[in-house]
């Protein structure tokens, strides 16, 4: 064994996938991880094992600030994630079980990004089953700053030095077990820091509790007066929904569009006064809040309000905020409405009726909008919307912040949720000081989308099992025999008229109703007729089923 650090075997990862060159690789659901681990000792050296992993752990860290002196400690908490092990053959370790200097070993390794973490890994107590899914879903390369890149520029994912989720491919040469504990000894050590951004899917909106127990507001209602001290001359209320979620392209392919979704806000003006006019808006604020929640101790709940994160020994939260547009909605026409249009106060809708990437974008219902507290029945009210482009800044030239976002995810330690800050500004008639103003916070999700040209992979029986199948004959049906004709009939038929066929729906054929028809036997048969296939379908198998990896 040796006894100097000169004197450790030399261990070297290599990958084979194609980014040999990459500064960090970066990988997505069931990408292949390929390569191999180069051994070089400088002396002879006894080894047991080799041990090649693909990893993910999550650390965290809360700053305990001391209320009697100015002191501080540290609350940790640590996470093994994901453990993936790549088994070696006996017949690639030397049969003596030592290494001799000056030889190179080679041991290939493979590895395959998973859909998700094994139950085992969150078992601690939870308040409801959606907690336990939303922890068992892979989480995406957090907090490192050696692996937030976009090519071979350094990012900024906008996570705090307390929240840490870092996968790697290591390697470990084990030579004997300890006295005292019986452990393995590792004698020599080496690993390669690996990004991962796992396909992420959109999920269905948030129900959103208008800030009693989120920090969320989807609808405002605000006074508007001429002045400072002048009278009230009606009430603008602003209300909008979840957008669309913003899907982030595969990982290593081009995608010359942007980020984008929308996000509609619907306007209504009620007039103090029948002669009262709707104000004149001004400009459009938007803003994407980046919030980090993370704890030493597991959370039982998904994080909904920033306040139970403040002050905690055991909780940390880390917000940024990212400018994404500011424009002029001066031209935005206001339409008014008579009072039977007048609908009753119902909660806002949970999801935008606008759709992502859509050319036309559909005008939402105006009057249905619920009116204000102040309304008074018999009067008529005003109503507008607008159509709020939400672009997630993209190239690194046009990305002046150089901001990278990653999907947004629930652990046991680590969350990251985002959050759309929309602020509108209106100019009241006489109105010369001050500028009214109204915000709404709308959540929104960034998803990820999957690698295209990943497939499942499948062990050998489930291939031999697929075989199998295939090489049934139920496994593939024939093309339909010609069509029916005198030309072409089967023999002891007449020529087939609709009074010959009965058309009854059957077990085989449950998505084409009537088919196959039913022949009746002719008089001058001397045999029933046969079953035919139907003659304007060609069904056959589509190849390998989609089987989940294991």
């Amino acid at each position: 064994m040796p006894s100097r650090a000169k004197d450790k075997p030399g261990l070297t990862i290599t990958l084979t996938d194609g980014q040999q060159d990459a500064f960090v690789p970066s990988y997505t659901t069931m990408d292949e991880i390929k390569g191999y681990v180069t051994l070089t000792p400088q002396v002879e050296t006894k080894i047991d094992n080799i041990y090649i992993t693909f990893e993910c752990i999550v650390k965290t860290h809360v700053e305990r600030v001391g209320t009697a002196s100015a002191t501080t400690a540290r609350s940790e908490g640590f996470t093994p994630a994901l453990r993936l092990v790549q088994p070696i053959p006996e017949t690639a370790m030397p049969e003596s079980g030592r290494v001799a200097p000056g030889q190179t070993y080679t041991f290939p390794f493979e590895f395959c990004v998973p859909e998700g973490l094994l139950p085992k890994t969150c078992d601690h107590t939870i308040d409801n089953h959606v907690v336990r899914q939303a922890h068992l879903q892979l989480p995406p390369t957090l907090g490192d700053p050696m692996a937030a890149v976009w090519g071979k520029t350094m990012m900024d994912d906008m996570a705090s030095e307390g929240s840490i989720v870092s996968y790697s491919v290591r390697v470990r040469l084990i030579s004997g077990r300890d006295e005292k504990t019986g452990k393995h000894l590792f004698i020599a050590e080496e690993h390669k820091k690996v990004r991962v951004v796992p396909a992420v899917p959109e999920h269905p909106p948030l129900a959103v509790l208008e800030g009693k127990q989120d920090d969320y507001r989807l609808r405002k209602e605000k006074p508007l007066k001429k002045g400072t001290f002048q009278k009230r001359i009606g009430t603008l209320v602003m209300e909008s929904a979840q957008p669309r979620a913003l899907q982030l392209p595969p990982l290593r392919f081009e995608n010359p569009c942007p980020v984008t979704t929308l996000a509609t806000i619907r306007l209504r003006f009620d007039p103090a006064s029948p002669e009262a006019q709707p104000p004149r808006l001004g400009s459009l604020v938007t803003k994407l809040k980046v919030a980090t929640f993370y704890a030493s101790k597991p959370m039982r709940d998904i994080p909904k309000r920033s306040t139970d994160f403040h002050y905690s020994s055991d909780n940390g939260l880390y917000v940024e905020s990212v400018p994404l547009s500011s424009r002029c909605v001066e031209s935005a026409t206001w339409v008014k409405h008579t009072p039977r249009d007048n609908p009753r106060r119902e909660p806002t809708p949970p999801r935008d009726s606008t759709l992502a990437g859509s050319p036309v974008v559909p005008a939402p219902s105006l009057a249905t909008l619920a009116p204000s507290e102040s309304y008074k029945e018999g009067e008529d009210y005003y109503t507008t919307y607008l159509v709020v482009p939400i672009t997630l800044p993209g190239k690194v030239e046009g990305n002046t912040h150089r901001k990278i976002f990653v999907p947004t995810f629930y652990t046991c330690l680590v969350a990251r949720v985002y959050a759309l800050d929309l602020t509108l500004s209106c100019h009241t008639p006489g109105a010369s000081v001050t500028v009214p103003e109204m915000h709404l916070k709308l959540p929104v999700q960034v998803s990820a989308a999957p690698n295209p040209n990943a497939r499942p992979r499948i062990s050998q029986g489930e291939a031999e099992a697929i075989a199998r199948r295939e090489s049934l004959h139920l496994g593939h049906i024939a093309p339909p025999i010609p069509a029916y004709t005198e030309e072409a009939q089967p023999a002891g038929v007449g020529p087939l008229t609709p009074e010959d066929a009965e058309i009854t729906p059957t077990r085989e054929y449950p998505d084409y109703p009537g088919y196959p028809p039913r022949i009746r036997q002719s008089d001058d048969a001397s045999e029933a007729s046969p079953v035919l296939p139907p003659p304007d379908y060609n069904i056959q198998t589509s190849g390998r089923p989609n089987v989940s990896s294991r």
